[in-house]
């Protein structure tokens, strides 16, 4: 005897997947996915009504609908790959129609026809889908950074950006009084929308924050540049850049409301707010690239460091360049984390103290040799370099030891009393 065919409803957007159906033949399909059941996470009535509503499943009486969500791994995203051809620059939805909702040659996917009210439901799921992976991105990003959001929300620096932990609270309620209504209330959109505003007053505010870091790297002498990356790669650039992706996530949080408000208030409206949702989306990680471009820029230029300051100033040389390779990380995490691709990142050359002495005795050497040759008055140039020289070796610690006739003799460096000696008579 054939099992009766079951319904299961099925979105998909980037990495984010709503299943929803009978609660066994759910669970089966989860098994199928590989999905690990930590992975899962019982889907709220706001997703469950939606998918349903776009895919036909409401149509199905007496049915008791549940559903599950959860982000796709490797091997659930190789089984589910199948269906991207539907819309492969878009967000997926359509019953999957078989046996107890196997994924088997005999199961069919059926996408969902687009109608007002479809639209209006995959709308609303794909706000919540970019919601769910904003909070996941920046849960990543203050693992990574090993950062205290909470201690960082109630910072002087978050109250710069307007009381983020204020807005965040807001939205937080809000967000949760739909997900248990399905519905945004008159009375908790005026609430939400007064905070428009200041969410991109706030994301401005961060990104200008990464501004001033690449400004502070370029300008003034070369100490004030030193103290500046050092600054800037303790818990100042990560501080802002999870301010920033706090800032994102309270966005994201902003838009999901609003989709969830139109879609029952003006659902002839709901096309037209997430095409403005997704530019205003584009042009933020646009405007992220372009600074955090500006600050590598900066970091590079910063960690050009040139073979005299190298050699007079080792350690403040040796700070710089960790600083740099610090920021360089930071930055390459969270590019990471939030797909932004194509930045670079300048080499931050190493090389030792002998070697950094050597090239600028070399390169001294000629400078004398060619101006002496040339032009007599040029030599005068030189002095400053040469004389940084012979103050190194006269600084240079003398080490002793005792000879079979135990007269002491000092110890130098074969190669840097062989890169000094020829400037001994040097003018």
């Amino acid at each position: 005897m054939d099992q009766p065919t079951q319904d299961l409803g099925l979105f998909v957007s980037g990495n984010e997947v709503a299943v929803v159906g009978e609660t066994d033949v759910v669970q089966r399909f989860m098994n199928e996915l590989a999905v690990r059941p930590e992975l899962g996470q019982k889907a709220k009535r706001p997703t469950i009504e939606a998918v349903a509503a776009a895919t036909g499943l409401s149509t199905l009486a007496g049915s008791s609908l549940g559903g599950t969500t959860f982000t796709m791994t490797a091997d659930s995203a190789e089984l589910l790959k199948k269906y991207s051809q539907f819309n492969p620059d878009g967000p997926v939805a359509g019953i999957i129609r078989g046996a107890k909702g196997r994924i088997a040659s005999t199961a069919k996917f059926e996408p969902a026809q687009m109608n007002p009210m479809v639209v209006s439901n995959v709308a609303a799921l794909s706000a919540a889908a970019a919601l769910k992976a904003a909070l996941a991105d920046l849960e990543q990003l203050v693992e990574a950074m090993d950062i205290k959001l909470d201690r960082l929300l109630s910072d002087n620096r978050a109250q710069a950006l307007g009381n983020v932990q204020g807005v965040t609270l807001v939205l937080e309620k809000a967000y949760a009084l739909y997900q248990e209504t399905n519905r945004i209330s008159e009375t908790t959109w005026a609430q939400v929308s007064t905070h428009s505003t200041v969410l991109g007053q706030s994301t401005s505010y961060a990104l200008n924050q990464l501004d001033a870091i690449a400004d502070s790297l370029s300008k003034g002498s070369t100490a004030e540049r030193s103290d500046a990356i050092t600054l800037a790669s303790g818990t100042e650039l990560q501080t802002w850049l999870v301010l920033l992706a706090a800032c994102q996530a309270n966005q994201e949080r902003f838009d999901a409301l609003e989709i969830a408000h139109v879609t029952k208030s003006e659902p002839e409206e709901v096309s037209a707010h997430m095409q403005a949702i997704s530019a205003a989306a584009e042009r933020r990680r646009t405007l992220t690239a372009l600074r955090l471009q500006r600050l590598n820029d900066a970091v590079s230029a910063t960690a050009d460091i040139h073979d005299l300051a190298r050699v007079i100033t080792p350690l403040r040389a040796r700070s710089t360049l960790n600083a740099a390779e610090s920021i360089q990380s930071v930055v390459a995490t969270f590019a990471g984390i939030y797909g932004l691709e194509g930045l670079v990142y300048g080499a931050v050359e190493r090389e030792s103290w002998r070697k950094s002495l050597t090239d600028l005795t070399a390169q001294t050497r000629q400078l004398v040799g060619s101006a002496a040759s040339s032009v007599p008055g040029a030599v005068g140039k030189a002095k400053p370099q040469v004389q940084k020289l012979r103050d190194i070796e006269l600084s240079r610690p003398k080490w002793t030891k005792r000879t079979k006739d135990k007269k002491p003799k000092e110890l130098d460096a074969p190669e840097e009393q062989q890169a000094i000696n020829p400037l001994r008579d040097t003018p």
